[in-house]
């Protein structure tokens, strides 16, 4: 396992991290056997760092994370959670949460504790309710070790929230697809001119990374036929020296141990693979099932119809054949009452469309095309 260090810190922490938050459950509870087993081969073949937070798995996460690490001594690994404000209304009923997480987690202290998910609006809940205050004091306490964020808005509010306090490290979302949203890679260089030490979220872009489309999959198989497609992305991120720690959200054996084999002997993308990276980006969003433009021209639907959000689905699905993800998408839109499906075909949007797009006809392929949905 390759480990790596956190600047002049003393902390050495795995390359390869255990995200807990997709652990697979049944009936709305977490298969404990299953997650133990997961846990317990990860932790005994050289991962140290484990990641948590109170709403992963519907509130249970933490307690099964916390089960799970009590089997090892406290010493032999590093534990993160997060402080999710959005979760609570008032101060004061966020001040009493660290009792409960340690309580659940089965620990006298936690080593990464990070402000979650930071955007515009629970960036002004810390300003306003000085919540950094309230965790130097838990940190004083030793109830906790090192104070971060995460983060998911747009670099601007990144720049904001790195320049209002004195980071100890920070999780953002990063992969080859994505190196241009959110903070992108500029928020990642920005934290490593200031050695803030960078973990990753989101390597495989939730997945979609380790199963892509044939025909541009084909470019990496080429090359390697023994490597993964997961193995790719997790080499990109792991070939930023600023990055410390890559969190995968290991819900199978067949992932742990394929990532186990991308980290157990390391090698970082040579300038022939970086190449290979940029030429796999460019195909797939070349990718496409719909030539849809998003410029809106098309809306507002007779029904209420999302039709670029129906046809961006589509195209998602054509470059990622990604089934959960898709259906989620278009779960969100059916909330909205705006799926394909209810469209009438009147044609008013034909018109309207500059591509020339048979919208209702096109609509009406995505339904064929994608049965799962219905």
């Amino acid at each position: 396992m390759e480990y790596r260090k956190w600047y002049d810190t003393g902390i050495k922490t795995s390359t390869l991290g255990y995200g807990a938050m997709r652990l697979k459950t049944i009936n709305g509870e977490i298969d404990e056997e299953k997650g133990l087993k997961l846990i317990d081969k990860a932790y005994k073949s050289g991962v140290n760092y484990f990641d948590t937070a109170v709403p992963y798995t519907d509130g249970k996460n933490e307690s099964f994370v916390g089960k799970a690490l009590k089997r090892y001594p406290r010493e032999s690994f590093y534990l993160a959670t997060k402080l999710t404000i959005r979760l609570y209304k008032t101060k004061e009923e966020l001040e009493q949460v660290i009792e409960k997480q340690l309580k659940n987690l089965q620990t006298d202290y936690i080593d990464f504790y990070l402000m979650h998910a930071l955007n515009k609006h629970t960036f002004q809940t810390i300003k306003d309710w000085k919540i950094l205050d309230l965790v130097e004091k838990w940190k004083q306490e030793g109830k906790i070790r090192h104070i971060g964020f995460s983060f998911h808005d747009d670099y601007e509010t990144f720049k904001e929230i790195v320049n209002y306090y004195d980071w100890e490290f920070c999780q953002i979302q990063l992969n080859y697809m994505d190196d241009d949203i959110q903070q992108g890679i500029q928020g990642y260089h920005d934290l490593v001119a200031r050695k803030i030490p960078v973990v990753v979220m989101e390597p495989i872009k939730g997945g979609k990374l380790s199963n892509f489309n044939d025909e541009v999959a084909k470019t990496f198989f080429d090359y390697n036929k023994n490597a993964s497609l997961s193995s790719w992305a997790m080499r990109w991120v792991g070939s930023l020296d600023g990055v410390k720690v890559i969190l995968s959200g290991m819900n199978e054996m067949e992932q742990v141990e394929d990532n186990l084999k991308t980290f157990n002997n390391f090698k970082k993308l040579d300038e022939t693979e970086v190449q290979l990276v940029k030429e796999v980006k460019k195909a797939l969003l070349k990718v496409t099932e719909v030539g849809c433009t998003n410029c809106q021209y098309c809306m507002p639907c007779t029904v209420g119809v999302d039709i670029p959000g129906n046809f961006r689905i589509f195209n998602n699905y054509a470059m990622y054949k990604s089934e959960e993800d898709t259906k989620w998408r278009y779960s969100e839109l059916r909330k909205k009452d705006a799926i394909a499906s209810l469209c009438i075909e009147c044609g008013k949007c034909v018109s309207q469309c500059p591509q020339g797009i048979d919208i209702p006809n096109e609509l009406k392929r995505m339904r064929s095309s994608l049965p799962f949905l219905e």
